[in-house]
Protein backbone atom coordinates (compact mmCIF):
# COMPACT_ATOMS: atom_id res chain seq x y z
CA UNK A 1 0.00 0.00 0.00
CA UNK A 2 1.59 3.28 -1.16
CA UNK A 3 -0.25 5.36 1.42
CA UNK A 4 0.01 4.22 5.01
CA UNK A 5 -1.67 6.62 7.46
CA UNK A 6 -0.52 4.39 10.34
CA UNK A 7 3.18 4.85 9.62
CA UNK A 8 5.11 6.50 12.42
CA UNK A 9 2.59 5.66 15.15
CA UNK A 10 2.21 3.08 17.88
CA UNK A 11 -0.60 0.86 16.56
CA UNK A 12 -2.29 -1.60 18.92
CA UNK A 13 -5.08 -4.07 18.36
CA UNK A 14 -7.29 -4.03 21.44
CA UNK A 15 -9.70 -6.67 22.69
CA UNK A 16 -11.48 -7.67 25.89
CA UNK A 17 -13.05 -10.84 27.17
CA UNK A 18 -15.77 -10.33 29.78
CA UNK A 19 -18.25 -12.09 32.05
CA UNK A 20 -21.16 -11.00 29.83
CA UNK A 21 -22.45 -8.38 27.42
CA UNK A 22 -23.52 -5.53 29.71
CA UNK A 23 -20.80 -2.97 30.59
CA UNK A 24 -22.84 -1.90 33.62
CA UNK A 25 -23.41 -5.38 35.07
CA UNK A 26 -20.51 -7.45 33.81
CA UNK A 27 -16.76 -7.24 34.21
CA UNK A 28 -13.54 -7.70 32.24
CA UNK A 29 -11.73 -11.04 32.63
CA UNK A 30 -8.96 -10.53 30.06
CA UNK A 31 -7.47 -7.72 28.00
CA UNK A 32 -4.90 -7.63 25.23
CA UNK A 33 -2.97 -4.93 23.37
CA UNK A 34 -1.05 -6.33 20.40
CA UNK A 35 0.87 -4.48 17.72
CA UNK A 36 3.98 -2.37 17.37
CA UNK A 37 5.53 0.82 18.66
CA UNK A 38 6.24 3.79 16.39
CA UNK A 39 9.72 2.44 15.65
CA UNK A 40 8.37 -1.01 14.76
CA UNK A 41 9.17 -2.69 18.08
CA UNK A 42 6.60 -5.46 18.69
CA UNK A 43 4.20 -5.06 21.62
CA UNK A 44 2.18 -7.90 23.11
CA UNK A 45 0.40 -7.29 26.41
CA UNK A 46 -2.15 -9.91 27.44
CA UNK A 47 -3.39 -10.44 30.97
CA UNK A 48 -6.17 -12.17 32.89
CA UNK A 49 -8.15 -10.05 35.35
CA UNK A 50 -10.06 -11.18 38.42
CA UNK A 51 -13.57 -9.79 37.78
CA UNK A 52 -14.65 -10.05 41.41
CA UNK A 53 -17.73 -11.97 40.30
CA UNK A 54 -18.55 -15.42 38.97
CA UNK A 55 -18.00 -16.15 35.30
CA UNK A 56 -21.21 -17.75 33.95
CA UNK A 57 -20.74 -21.18 32.32
CA UNK A 58 -22.24 -19.97 29.05
CA UNK A 59 -19.61 -17.22 28.88
CA UNK A 60 -16.80 -19.64 29.67
CA UNK A 61 -18.08 -21.72 26.74
CA UNK A 62 -17.30 -18.75 24.46
CA UNK A 63 -13.84 -17.64 25.59
CA UNK A 64 -12.73 -20.64 27.66
CA UNK A 65 -11.78 -18.61 30.75
CA UNK A 66 -12.90 -20.22 34.00
CA UNK A 67 -13.32 -19.00 37.56
CA UNK A 68 -10.28 -21.05 38.49
CA UNK A 69 -8.21 -19.32 35.78
CA UNK A 70 -8.78 -15.87 37.29
CA UNK A 71 -8.68 -16.82 40.95
CA UNK A 72 -5.15 -15.47 41.51
CA UNK A 73 -5.22 -12.83 38.76
CA UNK A 74 -4.89 -9.10 39.52
CA UNK A 75 -7.94 -6.87 39.76
CA UNK A 76 -8.57 -4.25 37.09
CA UNK A 77 -7.32 -1.42 39.31
CA UNK A 78 -3.92 -3.14 39.35
CA UNK A 79 -3.74 -3.14 35.53
CA UNK A 80 -5.02 0.31 34.57
CA UNK A 81 -1.61 2.02 34.74
CA UNK A 82 -0.13 -0.45 32.28
CA UNK A 83 -3.13 -0.09 29.96
CA UNK A 84 -2.99 3.71 30.03
CA UNK A 85 0.76 3.76 29.41
CA UNK A 86 0.41 1.54 26.35
CA UNK A 87 -2.59 3.41 24.94
CA UNK A 88 -1.30 6.94 25.51
CA UNK A 89 -1.03 8.65 22.12
CA UNK A 90 -1.50 5.34 20.28
CA UNK A 91 -3.74 4.29 17.42
CA UNK A 92 -6.14 1.78 18.98
CA UNK A 93 -7.79 -0.73 16.66
CA UNK A 94 -10.74 -2.85 17.75
CA UNK A 95 -13.68 -4.72 16.27
CA UNK A 96 -16.94 -3.20 17.55
CA UNK A 97 -14.70 -1.37 20.01
CA UNK A 98 -16.93 1.70 20.14
CA UNK A 99 -19.99 -0.18 21.37
CA UNK A 100 -18.41 -3.01 23.35
CA UNK A 101 -14.78 -2.78 24.46
CA UNK A 102 -14.58 0.96 25.11
CA UNK A 103 -17.78 1.14 27.23
CA UNK A 104 -16.49 -1.82 29.29
CA UNK A 105 -13.16 -0.08 29.79
CA UNK A 106 -14.89 3.17 30.73
CA UNK A 107 -17.03 1.49 33.41
CA UNK A 108 -14.05 -0.37 34.87
CA UNK A 109 -12.14 2.92 35.10
CA UNK A 110 -15.09 4.52 36.86
CA UNK A 111 -15.25 1.67 39.37
CA UNK A 112 -11.52 2.00 39.99
CA UNK A 113 -11.71 5.80 40.26
CA UNK A 114 -9.16 6.16 37.44
CA UNK A 115 -9.21 8.40 34.34
CA UNK A 116 -9.66 6.81 30.94
CA UNK A 117 -6.65 6.21 28.68
CA UNK A 118 -6.11 8.87 26.02
CA UNK A 119 -5.16 7.30 22.68
CA UNK A 120 -4.53 9.41 19.60
CA UNK A 121 -7.47 7.81 17.80
CA UNK A 122 -9.73 4.74 17.98
CA UNK A 123 -10.39 2.84 14.75
CA UNK A 124 -13.36 0.44 14.72
CA UNK A 125 -12.92 -2.24 12.06
CA UNK A 126 -16.63 -3.11 12.20
CA UNK A 127 -17.58 0.45 11.26
CA UNK A 128 -14.87 0.55 8.59
CA UNK A 129 -16.04 -2.75 7.06
CA UNK A 130 -19.60 -1.42 6.86
CA UNK A 131 -18.40 1.90 5.43
CA UNK A 132 -16.48 0.05 2.73
CA UNK A 133 -19.66 -1.95 1.98
CA UNK A 134 -17.89 -5.25 2.42
CA UNK A 135 -20.56 -7.94 2.04
CA UNK A 136 -21.85 -9.55 5.25
CA UNK A 137 -21.15 -11.24 7.54
CA UNK A 138 -19.25 -8.68 9.54
CA UNK A 139 -18.25 -10.74 12.56
CA UNK A 140 -14.50 -10.72 13.13
CA UNK A 141 -14.11 -14.38 12.20
CA UNK A 142 -16.05 -13.96 8.96
CA UNK A 143 -14.06 -10.91 7.90
CA UNK A 144 -10.78 -12.63 8.74
CA UNK A 145 -11.80 -15.56 6.57
CA UNK A 146 -12.68 -13.20 3.71
CA UNK A 147 -9.29 -11.49 3.89
CA UNK A 148 -7.24 -14.64 4.41
CA UNK A 149 -6.30 -13.99 8.03
CA UNK A 150 -5.70 -17.03 10.20
CA UNK A 151 -7.65 -16.61 13.44
CA UNK A 152 -6.41 -19.32 15.78
CA UNK A 153 -7.79 -19.35 19.34
CA UNK A 154 -10.68 -17.03 18.45
CA UNK A 155 -12.34 -15.32 21.43
CA UNK A 156 -9.11 -15.04 23.34
CA UNK A 157 -8.15 -11.41 23.76
CA UNK A 158 -4.64 -11.74 22.29
CA UNK A 159 -5.72 -13.62 19.16
CA UNK A 160 -8.65 -11.29 18.47
CA UNK A 161 -6.58 -8.15 19.08
CA UNK A 162 -3.89 -9.30 16.67
CA UNK A 163 -6.43 -10.39 14.04
CA UNK A 164 -8.23 -7.05 14.26
CA UNK A 165 -5.01 -5.14 13.62
CA UNK A 166 -4.25 -7.32 10.59
CA UNK A 167 -7.82 -6.93 9.36
CA UNK A 168 -7.50 -3.15 9.34
CA UNK A 169 -4.29 -3.36 7.33
CA UNK A 170 -5.89 -5.78 4.84
CA UNK A 171 -8.93 -3.53 4.35
CA UNK A 172 -6.70 -0.48 3.89
CA UNK A 173 -4.59 -2.33 1.33
CA UNK A 174 -7.67 -3.48 -0.59
CA UNK A 175 -9.26 0.00 -0.60
CA UNK A 176 -6.34 2.48 -0.54
CA UNK A 177 -8.31 5.33 -2.12
CA UNK A 178 -10.30 5.73 1.10
CA UNK A 179 -7.25 6.02 3.34
CA UNK A 180 -5.45 8.94 1.70
CA UNK A 181 -6.10 10.98 4.81
CA UNK A 182 -4.60 11.58 8.22
CA UNK A 183 -5.23 8.76 10.67
CA UNK A 184 -7.14 11.17 12.93
CA UNK A 185 -9.64 11.72 10.10
CA UNK A 186 -10.48 8.05 9.54
CA UNK A 187 -13.15 7.81 12.30
CA UNK A 188 -14.97 10.85 10.88
CA UNK A 189 -14.94 9.25 7.45
CA UNK A 190 -16.09 5.88 8.82
CA UNK A 191 -18.95 7.52 10.71
CA UNK A 192 -19.99 9.86 7.90
CA UNK A 193 -23.05 9.42 5.72
CA UNK A 194 -22.83 7.50 2.45
CA UNK A 195 -23.28 10.68 0.39
CA UNK A 196 -19.63 11.50 1.12
CA UNK A 197 -18.33 8.16 -0.17
CA UNK A 198 -16.99 9.80 -3.33
CA UNK A 199 -14.97 12.27 -1.28
CA UNK A 200 -11.84 10.19 -1.83
CA UNK A 201 -12.02 10.96 -5.55
CA UNK A 202 -12.00 14.71 -4.84
CA UNK A 203 -8.99 14.90 -2.56
CA UNK A 204 -6.87 16.48 -5.27
CA UNK A 205 -3.46 15.26 -6.48
CA UNK A 206 -2.19 12.34 -4.42
CA UNK A 207 1.18 12.56 -2.75
CA UNK A 208 1.94 9.23 -4.41
CA UNK A 209 1.82 11.04 -7.77
CA UNK A 210 4.76 13.27 -6.75
CA UNK A 211 8.37 12.32 -7.38
CA UNK A 212 9.90 10.59 -4.34
CA UNK A 213 13.14 11.78 -2.81
CA UNK A 214 15.77 9.15 -3.45
CA UNK A 215 16.48 7.00 -0.41
CA UNK A 216 13.45 8.23 1.55
CA UNK A 217 11.41 5.00 1.26
CA UNK A 218 8.30 7.03 0.52
CA UNK A 219 8.66 9.42 3.46
CA UNK A 220 9.62 12.44 1.33
CA UNK A 221 8.33 13.68 -2.02
CA UNK A 222 9.04 16.69 -4.21
CA UNK A 223 6.23 19.20 -4.79
CA UNK A 224 6.04 22.69 -6.29
CA UNK A 225 6.57 23.96 -2.73
CA UNK A 226 9.66 21.84 -2.21
CA UNK A 227 10.00 18.65 -0.18
CA UNK A 228 6.86 17.49 1.61
CA UNK A 229 6.33 14.79 4.23
CA UNK A 230 4.43 11.90 2.63
CA UNK A 231 3.92 9.55 5.59
CA UNK A 232 3.10 9.60 9.29
CA UNK A 233 1.25 12.16 11.36
CA UNK A 234 2.67 15.14 9.41
CA UNK A 235 1.71 13.78 6.01
CA UNK A 236 1.26 16.57 3.46
CA UNK A 237 3.21 19.24 5.35
CA UNK A 238 6.10 21.11 3.77
CA UNK A 239 9.46 21.47 5.47
CA UNK A 240 8.71 25.15 6.13
CA UNK A 241 5.52 24.16 7.98
CA UNK A 242 7.41 21.50 9.89
CA UNK A 243 10.01 24.01 11.08
CA UNK A 244 7.16 25.92 12.74
CA UNK A 245 4.88 23.08 13.87
CA UNK A 246 6.96 20.00 14.67
CA UNK A 247 10.68 20.60 14.44
CA UNK A 248 11.35 17.64 16.74
CA UNK A 249 9.75 15.28 14.23
CA UNK A 250 11.81 16.88 11.47
CA UNK A 251 14.99 16.40 13.50
CA UNK A 252 14.08 12.72 13.98
CA UNK A 253 13.65 12.30 10.23
CA UNK A 254 17.03 13.95 9.71
CA UNK A 255 18.79 11.70 12.22
CA UNK A 256 20.38 8.28 11.85
CA UNK A 257 17.57 6.88 14.02
CA UNK A 258 14.97 7.84 11.40
CA UNK A 259 13.79 5.86 8.35
CA UNK A 260 15.83 7.76 5.74
CA UNK A 261 18.98 6.73 3.91
CA UNK A 262 21.97 9.08 3.88
CA UNK A 263 21.13 10.48 0.43
CA UNK A 264 17.63 11.48 1.61
CA UNK A 265 18.99 12.99 4.84
CA UNK A 266 21.41 15.07 2.73
CA UNK A 267 18.48 16.31 0.59
CA UNK A 268 16.59 17.21 3.74
CA UNK A 269 19.54 19.14 5.17
CA UNK A 270 20.08 20.92 1.84
CA UNK A 271 16.52 22.27 1.79
CA UNK A 272 16.54 23.19 5.48
CA UNK A 273 19.79 25.17 5.19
Amino acid sequence: MATDPLAGYRVLGFDLETTGFSPKKHRIVQYALVGNDADGTPIHIEELINPQMRIPPETTNVHGITNEDVRGAPEFKDCISRICEAMEGAVIVGHNVEKFDWPFLRNECLRAGQPMPEPLVILDTLRIARKLKIPPRHKLGSLCERFGISLVNAHTAGADADATRLLLWKMMSAHPQHFRRAVEDIPDWANSSTKSDKESDRLGPNLEDLEPVSGSHGWLRISDSGIVIARGRNRGRTLAEMEQLDVGYLNWLSSSAGPLEVVAIDALYAERS
